[in-house]
């Protein structure tokens, strides 16, 4: 029997942008030290047992904003690319656009927190339609061959999903609703998050489908999961495919069936832009 010790980093904490912003810009700073120096230097509250400075730390990677190594009770951070555009145009990480990658890093398959991965792309049913709390924790259950009550497992697992969602550091993207079923909203294009839709697409092939030159619409779509990561059927995603070919990001094929998905731009080259559109 598999135990939940990968879902339970958090401690019961969930992610507060406050701390993680502080988190980042101690990576910005090449910061080492142990969880109480880190603790004393940002405000973040910890202790001997438990506290929210290990947490955030795990945060800000999950969200793909830094990277740290621990050695000897000592936390060597450091700032990833998207973490330092990020916190070079939005340090106390307040805008949408930021929560939005915030969003993706902490959703990202194989990447990112295990609980979010499992909600966002195992349990994420479709446009306009629900999934109760029930067959989720059943599913899980299954899925990872555990034995909690469904009290525990909310409590361990999906509780900091939820309240990051509800009334948390993710509420203002109106992402979710989750009161005793979960149902995931629908979006349409923002044109402000052009760049965030090319750099999410490119960071997908990159991590998951790097092997590849050409990929197709439902490698893109089913495997990587990027409709589900901003709700989006797939005809908006077949518009967002043109706006990113407009932009010169990518090339698309649709004389195939499914089309297919050729870059023309490099994920470095995107990252300064992320903010280029914002209004």
């Amino acid at each position: 029997m598999a135990g939940t010790a990968q879902f339970e980093f958090h401690e019961t904490f969930q992610p507060e942008l406050t701390y993680i912003a502080k988190i980042l810009e101690l990576a910005m700073q090449d910061f080492s030290g142990t969880k109480y120096e880190i603790s004393d230097v940002s405000g973040i509250p910890t202790g001997k047992q438990k506290g929210k400075v290990i947490p955030h730390i795990k945060y800000a990677e999950y969200m793909g904003l830094i990277q740290y190594q621990y050695e000897n009770q000592i936390y060597f951070l450091s700032a990833s690319p998207v973490g330092k555009e990020i916190f070079m145009q939005d340090k106390y990480l307040h805008e949408n656009l930021t929560k939005w990658l915030c969003h993706y890093g902490i959703s990202r398959k194989e990447y990112g927190a295990p609980q979010w991965i499992f909600v966002i792309h195992n349990m994420h049913p479709g446009l306009y339609d629900v999934v109760s709390q029930e067959y989720m924790n059943s599913k899980f259950k299954s899925a990872f061959d555990v034995q909690l009550s469904d009290q525990d497992l909310n409590r361990k697992v999906f509780g900091v999903v939820k309240r990051s969602y509800i009334e948390g550091c993710f509420e203002s993207l109106h992402y979710m609703d989750w009161q005793e079923q979960v149902a995931f909203k629908s979006f349409n294009e923002n044109f402000e998050m052009t760049y965030v839709y090319a750099y999410v697409l490119l960071d997908l092939w990159d991590k998951l489908l790097s092997n590849k030159h050409e990929i197709t619409f439902t490698e893109l779509t089913e495997y990587a999961g990027f409709g589900k990561i901003f709700g989006f059927s797939d005809d908006i995603v077949n518009d967002i495919l043109a706006t990113l070919e407009d932009e010169g990001v990518i090339s698309v094929n649709r004389q195939l069936l499914p089309i297919t998905i050729i870059r023309t731009a490099q994920t470095d080259e995107i990252i300064p832009q992320l903010y280029s559109q914002l209004l």
